[in-house]
């Protein structure tokens, strides 16, 4: 029994010892594939870090190369805007906020058909016109303020000799737009403006595309200012203006700046204006305008007895006697006056830096002209009937040409009329005028050439009877803004 115990003890040990190098198998198994599992994370966590490392190199590169990307459009961008600051007129600081003060000068070369190296036996005034001049002087001052607006022009120019005169002095209380720059939505005015009627009146005559405002336009308003009272503002794209005015603009032949009757002249315009756009704006607008004009009083005139030396002897002779018979003093009296117009502009810039524009004016009146053939119904005896038009169109060749063509037309009296053996016979007093223009343009000015084909009934035909006088015309102006 000793002995089966021994062998029983004996096969026991046997068999823990088989399980105990069965444990160090699977201990050391369990070890190695630790030590796989250990490796293979090492290996895979430098990857993941590797990886991580190039994606961050490559943003890395990315971004700079954005950022030096960024840096040369800030430094052209800087580039445009020196080189912009330097196109631009010269600005001139204010001490208070909201003041500016710029100007402009156009100073002109005039060669004119119908100039004479003579004198006006009238006037005494030279009928040379190829001369040298200053068309205009002009400095702005102006005031704009949140609920306030103001502003003062000053001219000077040199077409009848040196002058220097007022022409814009206006002081104005607003009620904002809703967006910042937008145009008030009502204004106050008073003192010296534009006068609120058609198209050409409110340009600015850097503005204009052509030398001077059309004929009927300068018939009407012999400047573009007159003093009064007036209300203005805008409604989205609505705009509208309305004034009392003196009804004498400063260019005015007899009362310029000054009013000789109580009567004012109250005038207006309403219009749309879709505002600046990169392919086609449109605007246009109705106006209107009634008045009252003035025609002065002649003094008392005594009989009088004058001797014409008909047949050239020297000698008086009874046929060559005349009698004139003398004349009562006569008041001063008023009539009335009145114009309609409308006017359109339309601009597109299909290509950009090649704007086509087209623009007219139309304006029928009664009794207005102030400018050329000043009405008067009681020396005529008739209502002057007045009917002016203009139609325009420009072309910009990119950025610093344009050219354009302008026909404009004018009547100052569609029912004048001449005596012919005593018999009334209509008389034709038609203005007509082809202009041709082209300039450079640059931000701070134009040089400008423009043919004038006028014509006109100021000359005799060779029967005697109203013709054309020839009076075409070159001028080359320089244009600079300040």
């Amino acid at each position: 029994m000793a002995a089966d115990a021994f062998a029983e003890v004996q096969a026991i040990k046997a068999e823990l010892d088989i399980i105990k190098e069965r444990l160090r198998t699977q201990e050391t198994e369990s070890r190695k594939r630790e030590e796989k599992v250990r490796q293979e994370g090492a290996t895979a966590v430098e990857a993941a870090r590797l990886e991580a490392e190039q994606r961050m190199t490559a943003e890395r590169a990315a971004w700079q190369a954005e950022s030096q990307r960024l840096q040369q459009e800030m430094q052209a961008a800087a580039a445009r805007e020196e080189a912009r600051r330097q196109a631009e007129p010269p600005k001139v600081g204010a001490s208070a906020a909201g003041v500016s003060l710029t100007g402009y000068l156009q100073s002109d070369l005039v060669f004119r058909q119908s100039s004479e190296s003579q004198l006006n036996p009238t006037s005494g005034v030279p009928l040379n016109e190829d001369r040298f001049l200053v068309r205009r002087a002009r400095l702005m001052l102006d005031m704009d303020r949140r609920y306030g607006e103001g502003g003062l022009e000053i001219d000077a120019n040199t077409v009848n000799g040196p002058v220097m005169r007022l022409l814009g002095a206006r002081a104005s209380i607003k009620l904002p737009g809703r967006e910042p720059g937008a145009e008030p939505l009502l204004m106050a005015s008073i003192g010296s403006f534009r006068a609120p009627f058609g198209l050409e009146l409110l340009q600015s005559d850097v503005d204009r595309p052509f030398l001077e405002r059309s004929t009927a336009s300068r018939a009407f308003f012999p400047t573009e200012f007159d003093l009064g009272a007036r209300l203005q503002g805008a409604w989205r794209f609505v705009r509208y203006a309305v004034a009392v005015m003196n009804g004498e603009p400063m260019g005015e032949r007899s009362f310029p700046a000054l009013d000789p009757n109580r009567q004012k002249d109250v005038l207006g315009r309403v219009g749309v204006n879709t505002g600046p756009s990169p392919t086609v704006s449109v605007a246009g607008g109705l106006s209107g305008l009634y008045g009252t004009g003035f025609s002065s009083g002649e003094l008392a005139s005594k009989g009088a007895i004058g001797w014409v030396d008909n047949n050239g002897n020297g000698v008086l002779d009874a046929s060559e006697v005349r009698g004139t018979t003398g004349t009562s003093a006569s008041p001063s009296r008023n009539f009335e006056r009145f114009a309609l117009g409308a006017d359109v502009h339309v601009a597109a810039a299909l290509v950009p830096g090649w704007t086509t524009t087209v623009y007219a004016e139309f304006i029928w009146a009664k009794n207005l002209d102030r400018g050329i053939q000043p009405a008067n119904p009681f020396a005529l005896s008739q209502d002057a009937r007045e009917i002016g038009y203009y139609a325009a169109l420009t072309q910009a060749l990119g950025r610093h040409v344009l050219v354009g063509v302008r026909y404009d037309f004018y009547n100052p009296d569609r029912d004048r009329y001449v005596l012919v053996a005593g018999d009334k016979v209509p008389s034709n007093l038609d203005y007509s005028t082809w202009a041709f223009m082209a300039a450079l343009v640059a931000p701070w000015g134009r040089l400008m050439v423009q043919y004038d084909l006028n014509r006109n009934h100021l000359g005799l035909s060779s029967g005697g009877t109203p013709g054309n006088l020839a009076d075409n015309a070159f001028t080359l102006r320089g244009e600079v803004r300040f």
